[in-house]
């Protein structure tokens, strides 16, 4: 008989990976337990919003820490998503999954400072923070739900493409409620530059996620 070599990979940077951000959140609700408490209840009420919206600092360590995790949670799902559907790269599992969160944030980056910029040309700054933190807390929010998915898909059930098409509808229904409650506030000053928001829609909200899909692509 002709002895096969078993070939595996190992999970045990996942569990690294899942470990460090349940460590984060557990930091953030300890210290922050209130705000915590608030960001909790995001989908029922806006009181997390409101209450942030008076002071609104994105270098908060409380954002800060919930910014980490939705990069680490959000790529680690597209590495499994990658996985599953049989993606082929040349690199290695960790290596791919570290060009797939450094991709991510300089995505978000890049994204985030373009706006401000065209919010300092425009004097829109106060409107574009109230923006920028409603999204960024929905897509951190999100991010939360993602990391019992993410282990179950890992260490337990393989995702099939409708299961990935559900979790990623869902990511975008998270947008499209962002967008609503943030436009919502603004419907005034919207309908009297409705050729700028939509401009703006078509700019910066739409045509950097074919972007994105093209740099995941090459990965």
């Amino acid at each position: 008989m002709q002895a096969l070599e078993r070939s595996f990979s190992s999970n045990d940077w996942i569990t690294i990976v899942l470990v460090a951000c349940l460590v984060l959140v557990a930091v953030a609700k300890v210290i922050y337990e209130s705000r915590f408490v608030d960001f909790a209840e995001l989908l029922v009420n806006e009181k997390y919003l409101l209450k942030s919206n008076k002071d609104i600092r994105f270098e908060n360590p409380f954002n800060l820490i919930l910014f980490t995790v939705q990069f680490f949670s959000i790529s680690l799902f597209i590495y499994v998503t990658f996985r599953e559907l049989g993606v082929e790269t040349d690199a290695s599992s960790f290596l791919l999954y570290v060009r797939i969160v450094l991709a991510y944030v300089v995505f978000v980056s890049l994204k985030f400072f373009i706006e401000r910029m065209l919010a300092v040309l425009f004097n829109g700054e106060h409107e574009l923070n109230t923006y920028q933190f409603s999204k960024l807390s929905y897509r951190s929010y999100f991010a939360l739900l993602l990391l019992p998915v993410n282990a179950v898909f890992i260490y337990a059930l393989k995702p099939g493409f409708i299961t990935i098409c559900i979790i990623v509808g869902i990511f975008l229904v998270f947008n499209v409620i962002s967008l609503f409650n943030t436009y919502r506030r603004y419907e005034n000053m919207i309908y009297n530059n409705l050729f700028y928001f939509i401009l703006y829609l078509c700019a910066l909200e739409i045509a950097p996620y074919f972007i994105l899909y093209k740099v995941f692509s090459f990965i």
